[in-house]
């Protein structure tokens, strides 16, 4: 039944927001009890924090090993790709994450300790990228803090912009693809020749 319950939380929060959802919006679509949901979560916060747990471990299990491991262009852009999918089928988080984090202080938490792993994660990826030769020799590494940043707050924000009323006629997938190109984009003048132009011919091909 939890399962159920996060699953269908998910979808109502997708639909309504999770501001004018309550619990009892859920408990009602699964037809059970307040008291039945509440027993497994006994408030909103214990709910999307579990969610936001769920969605975090599904992120970094293609994470940590495939965007390490580049030895071509697919070899980014697969992992990425699989990454936004994770991030779109709980959009309501990156909507509303603002509203989100200033109302469940637990989610914050949670949120700010993935930010200190993730800077850890990607600096000590960048680092392997330029000993391995997959970036330029000729990149420093006092910007490697700043690209992180720069690639968190992409992944953080473009489900929002996915969202706006001029780009909902694209399918998931049309949307997708295209923050997974402006993600690697950035990238791109740091990768050595051969992946940059592997990169670029991808790039090129995206509507």
């Amino acid at each position: 039944m939890k399962e159920k319950i996060v699953s269908q939380a998910v979808e109502i929060f997708n639909q309504k927001g999770i501001i004018k959802t309550t619990l009892r919006d859920i408990a009602k679509q699964l037809a059970i009890s307040d008291g039945h949901l509440r027993y497994y979560f006994k408030t909103k916060e214990e709910l999307v924090l579990t969610i936001f747990s769920e969605m975090e471990q599904e992120i970094t299990s293609y994470a940590t090993g495939s965007v390490a491991e580049v030895i071509n262009a697919q070899a980014l852009i697969m992992p990425l790709t699989h990454i936004y999918k994770v991030m779109y089928r709980y959009m309501f988080f990156f909507i509303e994450s603002t509203t989100i984090l200033e109302s469940y202080p637990k989610v914050y938490a949670a949120y700010e300790h993935l930010f200190l792993s993730r800077r850890e994660m990607f600096l000590a990826i960048f680092e392997m990228y330029k000993r391995n030769g997959v970036f330029v020799a000729k990149v420093e590494g006092y910007l490697f803090p700043l690209l992180f940043e720069q690639v968190f707050i992409i992944s953080d924000s473009w489900v929002r912009y996915a969202r706006l009323p001029k780009y909902r006629h694209l399918s998931p997938e049309a949307h997708v693809r295209h923050y997974v190109a402006v993600t690697v984009a950035l990238l791109l003048p740091y990768f050595h020749i051969q992946l940059k132009n592997e990169i670029t011919d991808w790039l090129k091909k995206i509507d």
